[in-house]
C-alpha cells in the first residue's frame, strides 16, 4: 500500500510516563489526532494505531507498546504489514542534543544515543528514514540522562513543550504535502537562527496579533499566535480568556472538536474553571467516548477534593460511576471521601 504514510511518535505507556520527556513523540499523535478527529485508536501489532487522512494523504498513526527500546518490533510488522516504503516512514522522538523548544528535521543518520531509533534502524536493517526530533535538551548538573528523560515537564516548561508539540504536527503536515527538505526548510532552526533573531520582540508580536484579532477576530490564525506569545509573556489569564474566544469560534464554524481541544487547553492552565471542564466531560459522553468523559470527571473530582469542595467531588464521582461502574480509580476515590469523617 504504497499510498499510506505510517506516523510514528516513540514513548513509554503507562500513565507515569504520559507527562515524560521521553515521550513527547506520543505528545505530537495525540495533537493529529485531536487536529484531525480521529477518535479512539485500536491495538495493533503491539502499537495503538489510528487510520485517518492528513492534507489528502492517507495516514496510519502509531504509538508503539513495547517500551521505547524495542520500538522496532512494532514499527517493522507495520511497515510490513501495510508494504508502507521507507519514504513514506517518519519518526518523532525525544533528542538530548537539541535545545529544549527546538525541532529538527533529518532524513537520515544515526541514532545519537536513542535507544528507539537504534532498535528501529536494527530492525529496518537502514537509517534512511526521516525523523522529527523533538529538542529537550542536557540534563542540569550531573544528573543522568537516563533519570532526566524520564522526569516530567513542569510549569512554564510543559507549555512551551505543549506549543513545540503544536509545531511539530505542522512539521508533519508540511513533510506529507511537499516533502521533506520543504519540511526542514520551513521547521528546522533553533534560538541562534538568523531568522529568529530579526522576528519582532515577543511584546512588539503581542501588539501585532491582539491588531490582527480586532481586525477579524472570526479568524483563528491570529488568535492562536496571540494565545503562543501570551503564554511566552506570562499572561495565562489573558490566553485562557482567548482559548475560550477561539472554541467559540470553532464551535461557531462547525469545528466541535477543535472547540473542546480548546477548552482543554484552558482548563489545563485553570483548572478552576470547573463549569468547563464538566462541559468537556459532557462531550466526551455524548460521543459515547466513556472512557475519556470518565477521566474528565475524576480530574474535575481531583480539583474539588483538593480544594475541599467534598460533596460536589462526591457528586462527579457518582455521575463517572453511573457510566462506568467497575471503574477502579473512581471506585477508590468514592470509597475514600465515604470513610472520611463527617463534621458534627
Amino acid at each position: 500500500m504504497a499510498d499510506k504514510y505510517l506516523i510514528v511518535g516513540l514513548g513509554n505507556p503507562g500513565a507515569k510516563y504520559e507527562k515524560t520527556r521521553h515521550n513527547v513523540g506520543w505528545w505530537v499523535i495525540d495533537e493529529l489526532v485531536k487536529r484531525y478527529d480521529m477518535g479512539g485508536g485500536r491495538d495493533e501489532k503491539r502499537a495503538v494505531t489510528w487510520d485517518g487522512i492528513i492534507k489528502g494523504k492517507k495516514v496510519k498513526l502509531i504509538k508503539p507498546l513495547t517500551y521505547m527500546n524495542l520500538s522496532g518490533e512494532s514499527v517493522r510488522p507495520l511497515m510490513d504489514y501495510y508494504d508502507i516504503p521507507l519514504e513514506n516512514l517518519i519518526v518523532i522522538h525525544d533528542d538530548l542534543d537539541i535545545d529544549f523548544g527546538t525541532i529538527k528535521l533529518r532524513k537520515t543518520g544515526g541514532h545519537g544515543g536513542q535507544n528507539g531509533i537504534r532498535n528501529i534502524i536494527q530492525h529496518l536493517g537502514t537509517k534512511d528514514f526521516t525523523r522529527i526530533r523533538f529538542g529537550i535538551g542536557r540534563p542540569p548538573g550531573k544528573m543522568r540522562p537516563v533519570d532526566f528523560v524520564l522526569q516530567a515537564f513542569y510549569g512554564d516548561d510543559d507549555i512551551l513543550a505543549g506549543e513545540v508539540a503544536t509545531k511539530a504536527a505542522s512539521a508533519v503536515e508540511t513533510w506529507l504535502v511537499e516533502g521533506v527538505d520543504k519540511a526542514m526548510s520551513h521547521h528546522n532552526g533553533d534560538a541562534t537562527d538568523e531568522k529568529k533573531d530579526n522576528k519582532p520582540k515577543p511584546k512588539e508580536q503581542l501588539k501585532i496579533y491582539q491588531r490582527a484579532h480586532e481586525l477579524n477576530p472570526n479568524d483563528p490564525n491570529p488568535l492562536k499566535k496571540l494565545i503562543s506569545v501570551q503564554k511566552k509573556l506570562g499572561k495565562l489569564d489573558n490566553a485562557v480568556e482567548n482559548h475560550l474566544k477561539l472554541a467559540q469560534i470553532y464551535e461557531n464554524t462547525g469545528k466541535p472538536h477543535l472547540a473542546r481541544a480548546e477548552k482543554e487547553k484552558a482548563v489545563t492552565i485553570k483548572p478552576e474553571l470547573t463549569q468547563i471542564q464538566q462541559d468537556i466531560a459532557e462531550w466526551y459522553v455524548n460521543k459515547d467516548n466513556s472512557k475519556k468523559a470518565v477521566s474528565r470527571y475524576l480530574i474535575l473530582a481531583d480539583y474539588y477534593i483538593t480544594h475541599d469542595m467534598i460533596q460536589d467531588a462526591v457528586q462527579v464521582i457518582e455521575t463517572a460511576l453511573e457510566i462506568n461502574p467497575q471503574h477502579p480509580k473512581a471506585i477508590q476515590m468514592y470509597e475514600d471521601l465515604m470513610e472520611r469523617p463527617t463534621e458534627e
